[in-house]
């Protein structure tokens, strides 16, 4: 705790930290992350994709609607998601995290993605004693090192994966920068039919074309919206919402609540992680970070 100026008892605030991979690896991890917790917070993490994360001081709790898997121990893999998930934690609690693109997904866990989708679990149940032994390397390093020897293992691992289907990479793009109409639409751009697009979605990307395009408008417009508190919502909308009654609704599906319940929530977790990732990586949020190789 601190004082503020009134020389009031103040919350000492969350504090978040991003890292690239090395060039090598930056197709498949998106960054890597520290967020030290010094006071019991709650917060709301955004639909993402695949993150690895290893709790290296005390305690967080995570729960999302729909989900019955136990918050993650000393490490955990989580599954791509197209819902928000609700974190807390009682303070003095610290985790280093590993997000994932689709590819590093395909690449680095290599297990169906639509088994894990909006899911939880141990890491150990697909890196076996590996796991482990990398957590209790990570509880004892400073960040400043913390890349260094993510990128030693991580590049271990991408070297012993068999060779990617490049269509991967090209329907990540497309979700990223696409201008879509639909799902035909989706799989016409990209020369393949329907079915085929489909069964590459959920192996690797967790959920159905149809879904991953809803969900990517929704971060779009979430990025967009930031905390412009000076603007009507309705201007800053992706043009493919009907109106502000539609965004709302899907605003509650994704979110769990509605837009301005989400501006005027204290997200001070997510608050300084946003302005951090992009100020490392060009994106707010995780669902729209562009594979670069440098």
């Amino acid at each position: 705790m601190f004082a503020n100026r009134d020389g009031q008892a103040a919350t000492a605030l969350p504090e978040a930290y991003f890292a690239l991979a090395t060039a090598a690896l930056r197709p498949l991890i998106t960054t890597y992350y520290r967020v030290v917790a010094p006071e019991p917070l709650t917060d709301y993490l955004h639909p993402e994709w695949g993150n690895i994360r290893f709790t290296t001081k005390g305690n967080w709790h995570v729960s999302r609607s729909g989900c019955s898997d136990p918050s993650p121990g000393h490490h955990s893999l989580f599954g791509p998601s197209d819902r928000t998930a609700t974190v807390t934690t009682d303070g003095q609690s610290a985790m280093v995290g590993v997000g994932l693109t689709a590819l590093g997904w395909n690449q680095l866990v290599g297990v169906p993605a639509n088994l894990h989708a909006n899911r939880m679990g141990p890491l150990s149940a697909v890196y076996g004693d590996g796991a482990d032994a990398l957590w209790q390397t990570l509880c004892s390093l400073p960040w400043a090192e913390t890349p260094a020897v993510l990128d030693a293992y991580f590049l271990a691992r991408a070297a012993a994966a068999p060779p990617a289907d490049p269509l991967i990479e090209a329907v990540q793009a497309a979700l990223i920068d696409g201008d879509l109409d639909g799902a035909h639409d989706f799989a016409a751009g990209l020369g393949l039919n329907d079915r085929t697009l489909a069964r590459l979605c959920l192996r690797v990307f967790g959920f159905a074309p149809k879904r991953l395009l809803r969900r990517q408008r929704f971060l779009r417009t979430l990025a967009d919206i930031g905390d412009r508190l000076d603007q009507p919502l309705a201007s800053l909308l992706d043009g493919s919402y009907f109106d502000q009654p539609h965004f709302n609704r899907e605003f509650r599906a994704y979110m769990g609540m509605t837009p301005l319940a989400y501006v005027h929530s204290p997200r001070q977790m997510m608050r300084r992680a946003a302005a951090e990732r992009l100020r490392t990586a060009g994106a707010m949020v995780q669902g729209l970070h562009h594979i670069k190789a440098d």
